[in-house]
């Protein structure tokens, strides 16, 4: 045994050094040059493996550029899934010396497989009623379910036929198959399509989404432009879900709405020669759209209705990626039981099947973070963020759209854990490199640079107040923070409207702010925005209407003497709280001191001496939880089948007022 294990070090020895060698020898000497062009010819495990110590080499990689760049090149390499990490890593390699290869890869695909630009009519649309409930349609589609569930929180969606003229199209293309032998397709269609899926989502997968966006673009229109083939209507949809998925990603919404109206077009005429893991992954995507728009309702249908689809049999990354989305549509839908099942599935998939160092264990690591911070498991939500950054820049390097999201998030995981102690220093350094790595990525005005925007905003406040209590001036903190929540805002109001969650929370920050600066009467303005817009968009009862309501009530009870609407509004956030989180939520605290605040200046002694009770009784509880280490929601060990996740998920009742407790933080994690 250990002649053996001697033997395979030295051999590999031997293959590091002659790799050591061949890379050595490449130069821009005429000899060299040729050896250089050979290298494709190598089986793709040797090939891979020198382009990645060239890519090491500083001297080499504008060669590697040159060579990477011919898609036939790229395309034998992407083909070679099982050492997808390595060319991950030669890409993020060759983008931290400025070599743009995403770029250039996908100018080549348009320019070889893009087709003329040609005047078209533009489609007649109508407006989609996603929430049109259709029981006959849906038992129509090739749900295949051997199951029913009762599932009362949630009325699947079905799509009526709508705003796509690729409806009426593929039934054509379907009743033309019937009647005639289709012709195979051409070489250039086939590689045109097997490279565009591939190469699409290798950019997405590596964080380069406009350049996805541009090849998965391009292959969609030459899509709709060939003449039937076999499986062409699945063909269509995997092109689409891949190219939603890189749009909302990119917060283009505008490009998402068109590949969804698509997407809707094509729906009807699905049938069961589409596998189920594509309608899954398809309606994943749609529910990752709205969730990213700040639309969660529908965000929480489309993900149950994918789970629906979800097969045993469905790959792995399928599984991972609809058992996450699901999980995060749960969460701000403050179904905490539902998506502790998820995201605990999701996790031990992602490790168990790709590694611990594996970009899809990485993502679900960042899913994870976020449903604990939202259970106010804050800690451990720190620590589960910091694992999912080591993971991304491990594939990834440092500047890429992936690892800025990473490091945002784990800003305002610190900013929330580090509230009490008012030492933000890691939440601001890990801001500012998010802030650095997108300014550099995206445009000035992009939604990602206002989302690491508006997490600094929040830092320089806290930062301000805690120099304002030490007796300093700190108004050009405050001046800074101002700007940035008025950047996002603005943002916000263009792309999204003025009737949407985000929009609501930036006037919400802005009223915190504005309390700060002493602009009492901006604040109040500011605060009653964020109530009636996330009142009319989510109901009386949600808990961001509760965490607007507490915020107009300090600034009532503390600085503009509104005593009577301050209790009011006190006892309103109280009572939302308690009936989404029970007695031991963490925001409960500020709304119970406000009310001892608000009595003791009124004499209202005895309700004073009842709420300081009750103030006692809720220290005393999050005392034995927190000495006890007690999760409401602790990590769930077990490994289920997918059906048994299923089964579990659509038998489990809401658990909306059992005890849970939330963030502490004045707002409302980012949902990234």
């Amino acid at each position: 045994m250990a002649a053996q294990q001697q033997l395979l070090a030295l051999m590999s020895s031997l293959y590091d050094l002659s790799l050591i060698a061949v890379v050595n020898s490449l130069d821009l000497k005429v000899p060299a040059l040729e050896r250089i062009s050979k290298l494709p010819e190598l089986p793709r495990n040797l090939l891979i493996d020198v382009y990645e110590l060239m890519s090491k080499r500083e001297d080499l990689k504008d060669t590697l550029l040159e060579e990477l760049s011919n898609l036939d090149v790229f395309n034998c390499l992407v083909h070679y899934t099982s050492e997808r990490g390595q060319l991950l890593r030669i890409v993020a390699a060759l983008m931290a010396s400025n070599k743009p290869l995403p770029r250039r890869l996908s100018d080549a695909y348009v320019g070889r497989f893009g087709l003329p630009q040609m005047p078209q009519m533009p489609p007649q649309t109508e407006a989609v009623n996603i929430e049109q409930a259709d029981d006959d349609k849906l038992a129509k589609q090739p749900s295949q379910l051997k199951f029913k569930y009762e599932y009362d929180d949630i009325a699947i969606p079905s799509c009526s036929n709508n705003s796509y003229s690729a409806a009426t199209e593929l039934a054509k293309v379907q009743q033309q198959q019937q009647q005639q032998q289709l012709e195979p397709l051409s070489p250039q269609d086939g590689l045109a399509i097997d490279l565009g899926l591939r190469l699409g989502s290798f950019l997405s997968e590596a964080g380069w989404m406009q350049e996805s966006i541009s090849v998965l673009s391009c292959l969609n229109e030459r899509l709709k432009q060939m003449k039937p083939f076999k499986n062409q209507l699945v063909t269509r949809l995997d092109c689409l879900q891949r190219l939603l998925y890189a749009e909302s990603s990119h917060c283009n919404f505008k490009l998402a709405q068109q590949t969804f109206a698509e997407l809707m077009g094509l729906n009807p005429v699905i049938n069961e020669r589409v596998p189920c893991p594509l309608i899954a992954m398809v309606y994943t995507q749609i529910s990752s759209m709205f969730f990213a728009r700040n639309e969660y309702h529908n965000s929480h249908l489309w993900s149950v209705k994918a789970l629906h689809y979800l097969e045993m049999t469905a790959p792995s990354r399928v599984c991972i990626d609809v058992l996450r989305q699901a999980a995060k549509a749960c969460v701000v839908k403050r179904d905490f039981s539902r998506a502790n099942l998820l995201i605990c599935q999701a996790v031990r998939r992602a490790r168990e099947t790709f590694g611990p160092n594996h970009q899809k264990y990485g993502d679900a690591l960042l899913d994870y973070g976020f449903f604990l911070l939202n259970v106010d498991s804050v800690y451990q939500s720190v620590n589960v963020y910091k694992e999912a950054l080591t993971v991304r820049r491990g594939i990834f390097g440092n500047m890429n759209f992936h690892v800025a999201i990473a490091h945002e998030d784990l800003s305002y995981a610190y900013y929330v854990h580090e509230y009490s102690t008012g030492d933000f220093s890691c939440a601001q350094d890990h801001v500012d490199k998010a802030v650095n790595i997108m300014k550099n990525l995206v445009p000035s005005n992009h939604l990602m640079l206002a989302s690491a925007k508006r997490v600094k905003a929040l830092l320089l406040e806290e930062i301000a107040l805690d120099k304002i209590a030490d007796g300093m001036d700190e108004e050009d903190l405050l001046l800074q923070s101002e700007e940035l929540h008025n950047f996002a805002l603005q943002l916000s109001l263009e792309v999204f409207g003025e009737v949407n969650v985000q929009t609501a929370k930036h006037y919400g920050n802005l009223g915190r702010l504005y309390q700060t600066m002493n602009r009492f009467d901006e604040a109040e303005r500011m605060h009653q925005k964020a109530i009636k817009i996330k009142t009319h968009l989510l109901g009386p009862y949600d808990y961001e209407v509760g965490l607007s309501i507490g915020h107009l009530a300090s600034l009532y009870n503390y600085q503009m003497k509104k005593f009577r609407q301050a209790e009011d509004l006190y006892l309103r956030s109280i009572d939302i709280s308690l009936r989404l989180f029970g007695r031991t939520y963490s925001g409960l605290e500020y709304d119970y001191l406000g009310l001892c605040h608000v009595y003791e200046t009124l004499h209202e002694f005895e309700k004073y001496l009842r709420y300081a009770h009750i103030l006692e009784t809720w220290q005393l509880l999050r005392g034995q939880n927190l000495t006890q280490n007690k999760s409401s929601y602790p990590a769930i060990e077990e490994d289920f089948t997918i059906e048994q996740v299923k089964t579990k998920f659509f038998n489990m009742k809401s658990h909306k007022n059992e005890e849970a407790s939330g963030s502490t933080s004045s707002e409302e994690p980012s949902n990234n």
